[in-house]
């Protein structure tokens, strides 16, 4: 009966998206997001309701008439493409290259394309808005039951990850959620509602919960930079500082020992086997883009046996980093977008990944000081936050290819093209 449900509320969907391509976005990042097939267990969970959408937005972005839309070219565009190229020529030319690298560049290249269309279509500050909306509204929904179970346990249930999405372990679900907890503060700012505003509060704070609930180490350090980047923005500082502390003496107290004893290993991360198995893997990455600084070894490479011992040989070239190393046979992921990039598509593809990132970061920075509407500096904030979480948290975890990433980047520009329309006040002489 649920599948039957669900069918008939995404039919309308489907054809509005063929009529109107902005509506099918909206309804394209929602299902990214939220992951309807997780909720299904029917003949509708075989559904990819994601690619029927995607499909409808680009038939009809064809037939539509849109005054409002614009050329997707731009330079953080350009960085986006050549880096998918990139990627591609290093999976077909590498010898680690395997099916699994070309299953990671497919997911890589419907990012670009999600981030193609958003360039072309969120031309307005409603559009933009709307759009975020929806992307909250289908995160919120795995928040939501994921902050509660954690609550309603006590603590000693442990999130880890959400199944058929990027966010497949508990340290790539506690980064995602750090990435929109910014985007729901502005949300809340710019929400007129008491009860949207309400809802969207609770949003934010049962994602701080998930981060403490998913006892991600790196997940921990982002909700420190968000946490300092929020204060640093907030007029009310005081009342930002008590509900801090009542919030995180609540959550350290629920998840009492084990969450602790996890976030303790920081202190003593070289006796770690977690750690010094990222260490190995960030070692074989370096020692892989040496051997081909152009492309690679392949994305997805590094971690797969015949690829990792046959630059496991040349290991003890790094001994002055540490002497200590995970065993041969047991592979691991880079754990670090910086050392996964490296690995994965040599020091060209670490060039136009940096290139990008750094692009991003200054773009929102500018547009924070210099945005001629007070929506556009405010959510440039958010953005240049959540950049500025993903550049360091992302050091510990492997999500160099995450769609948010460049859709939200993608947003960044199309705020960028809208401010460099606007015309700035007339200033009245007296």
């Amino acid at each position: 009966m649920k599948d039957i449900i669900f069918l008939l509320m995404f039919s309308p969907l489907f054809i509005l998206a063929l009529r109107n391509p902005f509506l099918g976005l909206c309804g394209w990042i929602w299902t990214i997001m939220a992951i309807p097939k997780n909720m299904l267990w029917g003949f509708s969970s075989d559904i990819r309701f994601t690619y029927i959408l995607a499909i409808a937005t680009i038939i009809g972005l064809f037939f539509d008439k849109d005054p409002l839309r614009k050329s997707p070219f731009n330079g953080m565009f350009i960085l986006m493409l050549l880096l998918l190229i990139q990627s591609a020529f290093s999976n077909m030319f590498t010898f680690g290259s395997s099916e699994a690298s070309w299953i990671v560049w497919s997911d890589f290249f419907k990012a670009v394309l999600l981030s193609c269309l958003i360039m072309i279509l969120l031309t307005t500050k409603n559009r933009i808005e709307t759009f975020l909306f929806s992307m909250l509204l289908g995160v919120g929904f795995n928040i939501f039951f994921e902050g509660l179970k954690f609550l309603a346990t006590a603590g000693n249930y442990k999130i880890v990850g959400i199944n058929n999405s990027m966010m497949t372990d508990n340290n790539l679900f506690a980064l995602a959620i750090l990435m929109v907890i910014p985007l729901y503060l502005y949300i809340i700012s710019q929400v007129k509602h008491k009860y949207l505003k309400l809802g969207f509060a609770g949003l934010a704070g049962l994602s701080a919960v998930c981060v403490i609930g998913s006892f991600s180490r790196g997940g921990f350090i982002g909700l420190i930079i968000v946490s300092w980047q929020v204060f640093l923005k907030v007029k009310r500082k005081f009342l930002f500082i008590l509900f801090s502390i009542v919030f995180a003496s609540s959550a350290i107290y629920i998840a009492a020992d084990k969450w602790t004893d996890r976030i303790q290993t920081i202190e003593h991360a070289d006796q770690d086997a977690s750690f010094l198995g990222r260490v190995t893997a960030w070692k074989l990455a370096t020692i892989a883009a040496l051997d081909s600084p152009i492309l690679g070894a392949g994305q997805d490479s590094i971690q797969h046996f015949h690829v990792w011992s046959y630059y496991y040989s040349d290991i003890h070239d790094f001994d002055f980093i540490t002497k200590k190393n995970s065993p041969i046979n047991y592979p691991k992921a880079a754990h670090s977008i910086y050392f996964q990039v490296l690995g994965d598509l040599g020091f060209l593809g670490l060039i136009l990944f940096l290139s990008m990132l750094l692009k991003g970061y200054f773009t929102s920075r500018s547009l924070l000081k210099k945005g001629k509407e007070q929506w556009i500096q405010d959510l440039s904030k958010a953005i240049n936050t959540v950049i500025l979480v993903y550049m360091i948290s992302g050091g510990l975890l492997s999500m160099a290819y995450y769609d948010l990433l460049y859709v939200l980047l993608s947003v960044l520009f199309c705020i960028k093209h809208i401010n460099s329309n606007k015309q700035l006040p007339n200033k009245v002489i007296g």
